[in-house]
């Protein structure tokens, strides 16, 4: 617990659930009466409205043209392999790194698989900052001599930006698969799925965009509890639950420095208001 004055703040309980989820259980006090709504449901919103979020935004499949198409071999469709693409999460294993600091990532993780083989996140080809959280999530399912290469465009997207995803892009080599700037390739790592790009491109050039609303907060609930009727005084419970990409004290605290940031420019502003 830490504590300033008559303020608290306090981890209670951690843990991480099914599916690599994190939950975490969070005290804060000491609040007057009605503060601690106010706290709650301005930190509750940020939470699920304002948290950055590594996720795949284009996806380009091998001799792939179109959505409803099929794969020789490959037991589900086309479509359904872009919509458990999209499911993966994935989060930077760097602890020097975090997906608040470096809102400029972009990155490309490679996949090519013969079967028979099931294709889960762990077959993905990843560059060494990056981890899957969950490398069970299933993907697809190959038969005998069948083949499935994808390339795979990662990107931080802050919920504020306004990103274009109505319709599929038919990118040229320069445009999306150009210079190649993986931490993989600049350290020598990955010729492999290099080659997979530089023949992936050769060939049809279809690039899928995928949706890009999502949220890396899965759950976010408090509840407001008495601390001393004399005083008039209550506390916090907060109970987030994240997807895994980041822990719940990382987004409880960057949910902190956006308010505080939020008001702290008004307060510059209001200094130079004359009323």
């Amino acid at each position: 617990m830490i504590q300033i004055q008559n303020k608290f703040y306090s981890c209670v309980e951690t843990r991480i659930q099914s599916q690599g989820e994190m939950y975490a259980r969070f005290h804060l006090g000491t609040f007057f009466r009605g503060q601690a709504l106010t706290v709650a449901n301005a930190l509750r919103r940020t939470l699920l409205g304002e948290l950055p979020y590594l996720i795949v935004t284009k996806v380009h499949i091998d001799g792939v043209v179109h959505e409803f198409s099929s794969i020789p071999g490959v037991q589900e469709s086309v479509l359904d392999i872009l919509l458990n693409l999209k499911r993966l999460t994935f989060t930077i294993s760097n602890k020097k790194f975090n997906i608040f600091s470096n809102s400029w990532l972009k990155t490309k993780v490679f996949l090519k698989i013969r079967g028979p083989a099931k294709v889960t996140a762990a077959d993905l080809k990843l560059p060494p900052h990056l981890a899957c959280v969950w490398p069970n999530h299933y993907i697809a399912t190959l038969s005998s001599n069948a083949e499935l290469a994808c390339v795979l465009e990662l990107a931080v997207v802050h919920p504020k930006q306004k990103i274009s995803i109505a319709k599929n892009e038919v990118g040229s080599k320069n445009k999306i698969f150009g210079k190649v700037t993986n931490d993989v390739f600049e350290k020598g790592k990955g010729t492999e799925s290099k080659k997979i790009l530089t023949d992936s491109i050769e060939k049809n050039k279809k690039i899928f965009s995928l949706d890009t609303n999502y949220s890396p907060i899965r759950k976010v609930n408090y509840v407001i509890y008495e601390l001393d009727s004399k005083k008039n005084s209550e506390y916090l419970v907060l109970e987030i639950v994240t997807d895994g990409s980041i822990e719940p004290k990382q987004a409880l605290r960057f949910a902190f420095k956006q308010l505080t940031k939020l008001f702290y420019e008004f307060t510059q502003i209001s200094k130079n208001v004359n009323c």
